[in-house]
């Protein structure tokens, strides 16, 4: 069985395709992953074979780059016929993004199965638009069915995250970051966008909780004048930061609050006020509803005393993790009904 995987630009377009693709390959299918030359996908370790396409996307673009996008529309049309012929799919997945656009094109014309993932509570465009030609579309939230035709044909599963994203171990953790077992630990991170807000909240923080809290924060470089902080630009571990973690403040970005449902840990989301639709905070509203141990506080209701509150009363109220990932489930789900026609 071969399935192309289609969907880039942004990560929480690039990493439900790489976590899906992985959990495919692992169940022996033979993958093919088609992203953008303008993309984050660029700078990323893709893992299985792949060819980047011209076509970038269109929203808050200049006056320039909207005119050129067509003529890189059709030149990334053209090669995904090439590249449709040579592998010559049992299925395409689509993630999202502008670069599938021309894969679901050419994909639907050549009457191959179409399956689309959508992780936002309010449908991007190609889903919107490709959801009437579907076989399958799997979105995070049950609210997302409000947006899309064809209701029989949309399977909620989750958002896509790692499925070994729940599997760090605590006593491994506590090592890797230098941390006493005997307090309790605050993990704060703002993702790619919004971390400086976060950042100096975390200072704050840092000042007025008790000593018996210690914090792990994400996207900055050295915070050595926080005696209680251990302090990282990136992590790629981040199973790590969950296994040890007994509260997260962080941003709303679709996959951190993948991972936050999946885990089952307390958390205090504090959407990016400047995301696209507003994004953050209506699935950050969602995974409110889902998860009593989840809060949602705009940033321009944040204060510390007010998130230190949170925090306080969020304590020991983790809860389990789930059986098994929506990564997982859309692989297996997709391999049967492709197997099954």
């Amino acid at each position: 069985m071969r399935v192309l995987i289609t969907g880039g630009g942004t990560g929480g377009h690039i990493l439900p395709a790489f976590n899906i693709g992985r959990e495919l390959i692992k169940r022996g299918v033979e993958v093919f992953y088609v992203g953008s030359i303008r993309g984050l996908e660029t700078e990323m370790e893709i893992g299985f074979p792949y060819a980047l396409l011209p076509v970038s996307g269109w929203v808050r673009k200049s006056l320039k780059h909207r005119i050129l996008f067509f003529p890189d529309m059709l030149r990334s049309v053209f090669k995904s016929v090439i590249i449709i012929n040579r592998f010559r799919p049992d299925a395409v997945l689509s993630t999202g993004g502008f670069v599938s656009i021309p894969v679901l094109l050419v994909s639907i014309i050549f009457g191959i199965p179409v399956f689309l993932v959508e992780i936002n509570t309010i449908p991007g465009l190609a889903v919107r638009l490709f959801s009437y030609f579907a076989y399958r579309v799997y979105v995070g939230f049950e609210r997302t069915r409000e947006y899309l035709p064809h209701h029989n044909r949309i399977l909620v599963v989750g958002i896509p995250v790692r499925s070994d994203i729940g599997d760090g171990d605590s006593k491994e953790a506590i090592k890797f970051f230098k941390l006493n077992k005997e307090k309790k630990t605050l993990l704060i991170f703002g993702g790619s966008r919004g971390a400086a807000f976060l950042n100096r909240l975390s200072r704050h923080l840092h000042t007025i909780m008790d000593k018996e809290w210690q914090f792990i924060i994400l996207g900055i470089e050295n915070c050595s004048e926080l005696e209680r902080a251990r302090c990282l630009k990136f992590l790629d571990r981040m199973e790590y930061a969950y296994a040890v973690a007994d509260v997260v403040v962080s941003r709303g970005g679709g996959m951190t609050i993948g991972e936050l449902l999946f885990t089952g840990l307390p958390a205090i989301i504090i959407p990016y006020p400047y995301a696209y639709l507003d994004h953050q905070y209506h699935n950050a509203k969602e995974a409110e509803t889902m998860r009593k141990n989840i809060k949602v506080v705009r940033e321009e209701e944040v204060t510390p005393e007010l998130i230190k509150d949170l925090i306080e009363k969020l304590y020991g109220k983790k809860e389990k993790i789930m059986k098994k990932s929506p990564s997982t489930r859309i692989a297996e789900e997709m391999i049967k009904n492709v197997w099954r026609d």
